[in-house]
């Protein structure tokens, strides 16, 4: 019984180390049946996927998907969540090129808008005492981009902007998108996991591996575990998971 996919990895095409094949082949020496290379959006870059090297990303993905049949590899992002009407950065003409989109924020992603630096960015990065506003204001935020984008997963929520895990997880669950389990930082507690639970959205359990040694690393699971959930609510437990 195991993972069978890894479905958030970067390469060397944003702040990876690893090639899309040095990942593909860390995928299938873990026994892994399937794995998504999903590098940073193109809000600032060069350390991010530069829209000029979209074409080369998906060349060596459909490089590696000829080269490994036994594996499958995916192209995606892992778009950046910009402003509070939910908008990414991210072109209508990528999410048709994409195999899943990835939607999550990060602090030092700059917003490209003026709109976005004012009311979304410095808001998170500088919270004032009004935290329960800012919490409804992001959790639409992330609805917003569900709504508007085919987001397949919300990664490492809470992690550097709060939400409201109830109402996120009830949109999560009517729109088909999966809560990620993060193994490189898991920040839900036992009762976040609980919250999220009983609205009946589905969890992934992924790596976020920026280097090929850390693909297949799934060790956020043992916290689910420990809040005494069972795997079979993790989409790629034994499982493959439906994308957007």
């Amino acid at each position: 019984m195991a993972f069978w996919g890894d479905y958030h990895t970067h390469t060397v095409y944003s702040h990876g180390r690893g090639t899309v094949e040095e990942n593909v082949l860390a995928a299938r020496a873990r026994g892994l049946k399937a794995i998504a290379l999903t590098d940073h959006g193109i809000s600032g870059y060069p350390q991010n996927l530069h829209p000029a090297d979209l074409p080369a990303f998906l060349s060596d993905v459909k490089a590696s998907r000829e080269a490994h049949p036994d594996v499958t590899v995916l192209a995606g992002i892992e778009a950046n969540l910009v402003s509070l009407k939910g908008d990414l950065d991210l072109t209508e003409e990528w999410q048709d090129k994409l195999d899943l989109i990835i939607c999550g924020f990060h602090g030092i992603r700059v917003p490209d808008s003026l709109s976005g630096i004012l009311n979304f960015w410095l808001p998170n990065l500088f919270p004032t005492k009004n935290l329960r506003r800012r919490v409804m204001k992001n959790t639409d935020a992330y609805i917003n981009a569900m709504r508007r984008f085919r987001v397949s997963i919300i990664s490492h929520p809470l992690r550097e902007i709060p939400c409201d895990l109830r109402v996120l997880g009830e949109a999560a669950k009517e729109y088909g998108v999966y809560i990620e389990l993060n193994s490189k930082k898991c920040l839900f507690t036992p009762k976040d996991f609980e919250v999220l639970a009983n609205t009946g959205c589905r969890f992934i359990c992924d790596s976020d591996a920026h280097e090929p040694e850390r693909v297949g690393d799934f060790s956020a699971v043992e916290l689910f575990e420990a809040a005494g959930l069972d795997k079979s609510l993790i989409a790629n437990w034994e499982a493959f998971p439906t994308f957007r």
